[in-house]
């Protein structure tokens, strides 16, 4: 037992150390009360006892230790960005087709082809016809915004200028290009017709 005990315990738990220590004086005992009759204790049984010491110590095995699985993110995160990504490729798309819409008019400033013909000159600017037999039905079936001085760029402004009224497309700062301006198309500045009646999107 003394030259055991001799021996230094490096790189143990010390409570393994303890058990292990109190392990060998119970084993000794027992193999000297036994004397000659008992059998030989294995080297593998030691071991086993060892280990299992060293498992009820509470360390862990150095060999086999399972990795911690990596926390994955937030998967609503990314699920949130979807619809205001989705806004903003509507809203971009929505500025191409008025930025086109008054390019096309714009290309026939200095043209009388459209005079008395407003509605169809708006029409045409997106690309499209036959909408609306006049600017007043189409300002009755749109929704109505009564700041015509503030009207949006490519928003039609609408006027009571007449049975049939009038239409022109907002430039969003304070003009419009418009049919009939000089008695022909024209840029003008939103005030420039009788009677305005206010401003609303264009539904094409």
């Amino acid at each position: 037992m003394t030259a055991a005990l001799s021996t230094p315990l490096s790189g143990l738990h010390p409570l393994t150390a303890v058990l292990g220590i109190a392990a060998g004086a119970v084993g000794a005992a027992a193999l000297g009360s036994a004397g000659a009759h008992a059998p030989d204790v294995a080297a593998s049984t030691v071991t086993t006892v060892a280990a299992d010491l060293h498992l009820t110590a509470g360390s862990s095995p150095a060999v086999g230790t399972p990795a911690v699985a990596p926390v994955d993110a937030d998967p609503t995160s990314a699920a949130a960005a979807v619809p205001e990504l989705t806004k903003a490729a509507g809203m971009a798309a929505q500025a191409q087709k008025v930025d086109a819409a008054i390019e096309r008019f714009e290309s026939r400033i200095g043209s009388t082809a459209y005079e008395n013909w407003c509605e169809r000159a708006v029409e045409n600017a997106f690309g499209t016809q036959g909408h609306y037999a006049s600017a007043i039905q189409d300002w009755r079936s749109q929704d109505q915004h009564s700041d015509w001085q503030h009207a949006p760029r490519g928003a039609m402004v609408f006027y009571d200028t007449s049975s049939d009224g009038h239409v022109a497309l907002s430039l969003g700062d304070g003009r419009v290009v418009s049919s009939s301006a000089h008695h022909r198309v024209g840029i003008v500045p939103v005030g420039y017709f009788q009677h305005p009646l206010g401003w609303a999107y264009a539904p094409y």
